[in-house]
């Protein structure tokens, strides 16, 4: 393959555009691709108006609302309201402004962000729900009303997500994750340095993320940004192609040819071949 071909390649895998902006607005099970459901709409609405309400209440019982924002829970659980918002807002576009054939060379911002936020919440809900279980059987603390809404809720949400929409999952997509990642490790030193303290009168927000004790935060932290994100996103990305082979049988029965439109399937590092096309043409 040419470089600069293989260079735009690998720049598709790592970006977020998607040839069809209708696997955004449809049930993956849907037979009529390029048609917004009235039930998926419904279901938008609903899960979006169901995280808002989480958000509202965790705010309304909380003791101390002054530094709810500091846990990286709640950051996950304010991304991932967003991006449902932002979710339901993507059908409601395309019915006011249908695409043309329901192919489109270059996503608009909207479902560019939300593809972006689909990445990232997707890690981050099961990241949280996977340290807090896993961590509450050996830190020794009341449970709370809200623990199962910001720590469990989040990561059935993000697995349901999976099988009811079409979006597309690239391996590559797992670097998203940075965006936030990073800048959140970034402000938790900020946030010691600057003598910050929790509600109960330690430093670190969490005992991972504890900066007095570098031996154990800097390798935790490293090998978690690496490894562990990796790790999660591989099983994010094998659970959308269970999805795609799960509906691919289900259809093999059927005899008449699929439409160009039936969306993309999720090659972790092959690029998509109409796009791949039109790169040798431009070349």
């Amino acid at each position: 393959m040419d470089p600069a071909l293989k260079e735009q390649c690998w720049s598709l895998q790592l970006g977020l555009d998607h040839q069809n902006p209708y696997d955004f607005a449809i049930f993956s099970w849907q037979s009529k691709k390029c048609k917004v459901s009235g039930y998926y709409l419904i279901y938008r609405f609903v899960v979006a108006a169901l995280f808002i309400a989480i958000i509202v209440f965790g705010l309304s019982i909380s003791k101390h609302p002054n530094s709810w924002i500091i846990y990286f829970s709640h950051v996950g659980i304010l991304l991932q309201t967003l991006h449902l918002i932002i979710a339901a807002a993507i059908p409601v576009q395309l019915l006011l402004n249908p695409s043309k054939d329901g192919v489109e060379t270059q996503l608009s911002l909207l479902p560019r962000l939300s593809s972006f936020l689909y990445n990232v919440t997707n890690l981050m809900s099961l990241w949280i729900s996977a340290i807090f279980w896993a961590g509450i059987s050996v830190v020794e603390r009341e449970p709370k009303d809200t623990d199962f809404l910001t720590h469990g809720l989040n990561s059935i949400m993000s697995i349901c997500d999976v099988f009811v929409s079409k979006r597309p999952c690239r391996l590559l997509h797992f670097t998203h994750s940075w965006a936030i990642f990073v800048p959140y490790v970034v402000f938790t030193v900020i946030y010691w340095g600057a003598g910050g303290r929790r509600e109960n009168g330690i430093s670190a927000i969490y005992p991972i993320l504890d900066w007095d004790n570098l031996s154990v935060t800097i390798p935790c932290v490293t090998v978690g940004l690496t490894l562990g994100l990796l790790f999660i996103h591989g099983f994010v990305w094998m659970l959308h192609l269970l999805r795609d082979r799960v509906i691919a049988c289900v259809n093999s029965h059927k005899s008449e040819p699929q439409s160009a439109l039936q969306g993309q399937w999720n090659p972790a590092l092959v690029v998509d071949e109409v796009v791949v096309v039109d790169l040798k043409i431009q070349a």
